[in-house]
């Protein structure tokens, strides 16, 4: 991940732009509103403007979509075609300049990054080790059938790999590591 941010914040508004996933608290400023711009998968600009608020931000190239998930105030999504409200536990997927709303999403699974944690809440494999392969520099790669049951969990992102991929193995999930990659299969 990464952000992009002036020194101090001049002018008539507070600007940051990022890649990645990012978590934000912001106050409330009428006179200097903040705002966060990324582009969505499909090369579009996507930009949150900040109310006062809690929200996470995740705009992963690897992802479906940009996703903007609010916990606390409220932020307008735009993109070149629409505008979107978000209110608390809303999360806003984008994808090709288009907004879809998603409600009452669990947001202490979304943040959970931010606190240290892996949560997994009846995931599928291939969303699982997107997150364990940013998180751990590796190169995952599925071969066979891909596994569809879905992973409940939490685990401390403090753990070692070697740890986490016994986990899987314990739920009949084929693990096969050669330096940074790892083969999953059935």
């Amino acid at each position: 991940s990464s952000i992009r941010f002036p020194a101090s914040f001049t002018g008539m508004e507070r600007k940051v732009e990022i890649t990645g996933e990012a978590y934000f608290e912001v106050a409330h400023n009428a006179s200097k509103p903040f705002r966060v711009d990324f582009n969505d998968k499909a090369g579009g600009k996507g930009e949150v403007e900040v109310l006062g608020t809690h929200f996470d931000v995740n705009t992963y190239d690897d992802e479906s979509a940009s996703k903007t998930t609010l916990l606390e105030g409220s932020v307008k999504i735009k993109t070149a075609n629409q505008v979107q409200m978000l209110k608390p536990g809303q999360q806003a997927a984008i994808t090709s300049n288009t907004i879809t709303l998603k409600k009452d999403v669990d947001v202490s699974q979304v943040v959970a990054w931010k606190d240290g944690f892996f949560v997994f809440n009846n995931t599928d494999i291939q969303t699982m080790m997107r997150q364990v392969a940013r998180w751990y520099d590796i190169d995952v790669i599925f071969e066979g059938k891909i596994p569809s049951d879905g992973f409940t969990g939490k685990i401390s992102r403090n753990v070692p790999l070697s740890d986490f991929l016994k986990v899987l193995q314990l739920n009949n999930v084929h693990v096969k590591t050669e330096g940074r990659r790892v083969t999953i299969s059935t």
